[in-house]
């Protein structure tokens, strides 16, 4: 009996059955980019631990190549496996040591992990290095600002936006460390540049509307903050369901 691709399990997702039958030649081949290339293709039908088990191989046969423990580490972020994910940034980090992606996405795992003091070591060893790229910059100045150091944060923070100034969530940080240095003004303006960078996204709508001077009218406030809550329901709308997991 045929399957009928527009039936409704057709649409939801593979079976296990379809996904073993897909998975035979690869096997054959043996080779690590098809591995890879099969496990991108089940993170963007939203299958993480799938696309998981594949990039373990793909980094099995092909332990030096950055790419395949690059997609293991988003597989592993996205199936709930952190600490499999900080193994990846590390060897990532040993593999290519002047790539700045790496560490601070370690750094930000670390945070995500309750240590925030690993986190700013991680990245003030990165910065030493590496003190032109901007994405380091930015993740101290986020884990300053979680430690509630404001100032180291917007030192970091405004040297990020040197190097990058058409970064959105630079200018994001930047207004939320200026808020909390009592500078409404300055924040203000700094999600102005934001959301001329990202209009659409809501989260810039509520801290502007929470920026809003006291001597402002509170519709236009209200009205910021009820702007983003139209987008996110938008967002919400236009977001695929997600397929469920393969049990481990």
């Amino acid at each position: 009996m045929g399957i009928d691709v527009g039936s409704r399990r057709a649409r939801r997702g593979l079976s296990t059955r379809l996904l073993s039958a897909a998975l035979r030649p690869l096997s054959r081949k043996g080779r690590a980019e098809n591995w890879c290339s099969y496990a991108r293709w089940l993170m963007r039908r939203r299958r993480p631990s799938w696309a998981l088990s594949l990039c373990r191989r793909a980094c099995t046969l092909a332990p030096g190549d950055l790419r395949h423990w690059r997609y293991r580490a988003a597989a592993a972020v996205r199936s709930g496996r952190l600490d499999e994910a900080g193994l990846c940034y590390r060897t990532m980090a040993r593999l290519d040591p002047r790539n700045p992606r790496a560490h601070a996405r370690l750094a930000g795992l670390y945070e995500l992990l309750g240590a925030p003091e690993a986190a700013r070591r991680v990245c003030l060893d990165a910065v030493c290095n590496l003190p032109d790229a901007a994405c380091l910059h930015r993740m101290l100045g986020r884990i300053f600002l979680n430690l509630g150091s404001i100032e180291d944060a917007l030192r970091a923070l405004h040297r990020a936006a040197e190097l990058n100034p058409f970064h959105c969530d630079t200018q994001y940080y930047v207004a939320l460390a200026l808020r909390r240095a009592n500078r409404a003004d300055d924040a203000r303006r700094a999600l102005r540049r934001a959301l001329a960078l990202r209009p659409d996204d809501p989260k810039l709508y509520y801290a502007l509307g929470l920026c809003c001077s006291p001597d402002r009218a509170e519709r236009d406030a209200l009205g910021l903050l009820l702007e983003g809550l139209a987008l996110e329901e938008l967002a919400t709308k236009l977001v695929p369901p997600r397929w469920p997991e393969r049990p481990d």
